[in-house]
């Protein structure tokens, strides 16, 4: 079994799970149930790690293997098919672990869908290159009434107009009080921009007495003015939001897995997920309003009815397809278009709905291209899905200093949508 080292981010040692302890003091105790080869053991601190935080990369893996340990190797085959669709550069041929599983049929098939994985689908097409190497975009918005491109900046803490054929950058929003910026919207009238910001490592000027802080900006569109702040103080980190036809506005926290509503100039927690997730990604409304879908990074789309919030579900996705790594998702045409950047390789997908709001079919739009690194959130615009493919956040260093060595100038795509 292989171990790997965990980053504080996805494992907190002060988070305490539902079994009275943290998750590090259980994978602790997994650990020693393995190098005391109490497999027994192993498997049943496995699975509760596995409750506790699905999807974990680590978790996972040393699942498949207890499972194989412990001779329930159809089991183990189905979670290790899950492991490579959240990461096709697993070694799992050559495991000891799971030498039990090595003569089965679906071994060989997972074999096989390993190198089906290492395929590249090119749908979307090369746009243009912006001029600022490190803004480092994560949203973007294009306003029709003045024909303006928008894009956040999370380095920079600004937001900045680009001109789409020749990338010219241009500081559209500068405020010293700017956090890192996130995610663009506007209202159906394009009066008002509203914007997520939290204060992030990353950027420029960051220091301790900013940590923790969140807020999301109502910006006049015509004067640029900052009309309403909406700050937050603990671990919020606002990633993405959505504007109703109303006027109303859900934000979605991946640091505190809540859903906050601004109505009336007055912001409040609107549905609080702590108990059923854990990092709350992109959300959109489909075309009536009636459902609120949200990404959730580890455990893929919630399907929240906008009535009664109560009625609420997870979506059963396809066969071959994963609900890891998920960050924007937007609704087109009883559709959503996700942007899994969470995985290897990194995909873009469209998953078709029926009436019931259940995925019925899953396609791909873009697979294994090397030129994506890590694409976040995207935007739609005269039936083109627009989205930038790279942001630089695997080029800081442990310092958050930014190596511009290791990352090209963001570079704009679309998708000529067919449905």
């Amino acid at each position: 079994m292989k171990f790997y080292y965990i980053k504080t981010l996805l494992l907190c040692s002060v988070f305490v799970n539902s079994f009275g302890q943290t998750q590090k003091e259980m994978y602790n105790q997994s650990l020693q149930a393995y190098q005391n080869k109490n497999f027994e053991e192993f498997l049943q601190l496995t699975q509760k790690l596995d409750q506790t935080r699905p999807s974990h990369p680590i978790y996972t893996y040393n699942l498949a293997c207890a499972l194989a340990l412990n001779g329930k190797k159809s089991e183990a085959i189905s979670v290790l098919e899950k492991c490579l669709l959240m990461n096709n550069k697993i070694d799992f041929e050559n495991e000891s672990d799971l030498a039990s599983l090595k003569d089965s049929e679906g071994f060989k098939k997972l074999a096989e869908l390993k190198s089906k994985l290492n395929t590249t689908i090119s749908s979307s097409t090369k746009k243009v290159v912006l001029s600022e190497k490190t803004l480092h975009p994560e949203g973007l918005l294009y306003l029709n009434k003045s024909k303006t491109w928008l894009v956040n900046s999370i380095r920079n803490r600004k937001i900045i107009s680009f001109d789409p054929n020749s990338g010219q950058c241009t500081d559209w929003l500068t405020d010293k009080d700017l956090l890192s910026v996130f995610a663009l919207k506007a209202d159906k009238n394009e009066k008002y921009l509203w914007v997520s910001t939290s204060s992030m490592p990353e950027m420029k000027g960051y220091n301790k007495d900013l940590e923790g802080q969140s807020e999301v900006l109502k910006i006049d569109i015509k004067t640029k003015a900052i009309v309403k702040r909406f700050p937050l103080k603990g671990n919020h980190v606002l990633g993405d939001l959505v504007v109703a036809k109303n006027g109303d506005v859900y934000v979605s926290d991946s640091g505190e897995a809540l859903i906050f509503k601004i109505t009336n100039d007055s912001m409040a927690v609107w549905l609080d997920l702590k108990k059923e997730a854990f990092n709350l990604q992109g959300l959109t409304f489909n075309e009536n309003e009636s459902q609120l879908f949200i990404a959730d990074y580890m455990k893929g789309i919630l399907s929240i009815s906008m009535k009664n919030p109560n009625e609420r579900n997870w979506l059963n996705f396809p066969e071959s397809t994963t609900v890891k790594g998920i960050d924007g998702l937007i609704w087109y045409k009883n559709s959503l278009l996700a942007i899994h950047n969470g995985v290897k390789p990194i995909r873009i997908m469209q998953y078709s709905l029926n009436q019931k709001n259940e995925i019925e079919t899953a396609q791909v739009l873009d697979h294994n291209r090397p030129e994506f690194d890590e694409p976040a959130l995207g935007t739609i615009s005269n039936g083109k899905f627009y989205f930038f493919a790279n942001a630089p956040w695997n080029a800081y260093d442990k310092n958050s200093d930014l190596d511009e060595t290791k990352f090209e100038n963001p570079t704009l795509y679309f998708n000529s949508l067919t449905k």
